[in-house]
């Protein structure tokens, strides 16, 4: 990890954290703007990281999320759901583009969507017949979100962060959905952001690992090439 990709995923993370210790203030001035901050470092180092086509996708993607983010909460988590669901079908549909280039040429390890796949159908069984006019836009977010998270279990040759971090940004939106149309539940807001942070901040970390490991190894096969000629 070079100094610039520490400097930047650090200050993402004390500021994701800062937005959770404040969360009791709530509302305070610019409460808006700090959420999606986080976000945008992360887009910022996505882009600096990866080279070409992922690298744009991917920080098309987390731009998106800095632009939920800031729905959802100008919004106060209603105002702008509409708004806040577009923003956030864009981050999975550039998800799905970039973990479908990053997995390309790795076998599909089906075992590893298994637990998403139950998860998400019995989160749909539930939650759909609650969601009313938003039924049909709440099924294709969720089929995206779904999508992601089964690309996400192809990228990394063990399950890793990246795979962990789409498991809980899939946790974290289906609780939104929990929260608004079937049952609103104790500490919502805190539960759904901490998921949804920690799985954006373990994609991000995943992210960062799959692209040292590739660099370490494009850096070492030349010299064992070379050692094994010599």
């Amino acid at each position: 990890m070079t100094a610039f990709q520490r400097r930047c995923f650090i200050a993402a993370l004390g500021l994701g954290l800062l937005y959770l210790l404040l969360l009791p203030l709530k509302p305070y001035p610019l409460g808006w703007l700090l959420k999606p901050l986080p976000m945008l470092l992360f887009a910022v180092l996505a882009w600096r990281t990866f080279p070409g086509a992922v690298g744009r996708w991917l920080a098309l993607g987390y731009g998106a999320a800095a632009a939920g983010d800031f729905f959802l909460d100008f919004g106060d988590r209603d105002g702008l759901f509409i708004q806040a669901l577009l923003a956030f079908l864009v981050n999975q549909l550039a998800f799905i583009v970039a973990f479908g280039l990053l997995g390309r040429g790795q076998p599909w390890r089906w075992w590893r969507s298994v637990p998403v796949v139950l998860y998400a159908a019995a989160m749909s069984a539930w939650m759909l017949p609650a969601a009313g006019a938003l039924q049909v836009p709440v099924a294709i977010y969720l089929s995206c979100l779904l999508a992601m998270a089964i690309l996400a279990g192809r990228v990394e040759v063990r399950p890793g962060p990246l795979w962990l971090g789409a498991m809980l940004f899939v946790v974290a939106d289906s609780l939104i959905g929990v929260n608004k149309f079937v049952q609103p539940f104790p500490h919502a807001v805190l539960v759904i952001v901490t998921c949804y942070f920690s799985g954006q901040a373990l994609i991000a970390w995943g992210l960062l690992r799959l692209r040292a490991s590739a660099t370490t190894a494009a850096t070492t096969a030349p010299a064992t090439e070379a050692r094994t000629a010599g």
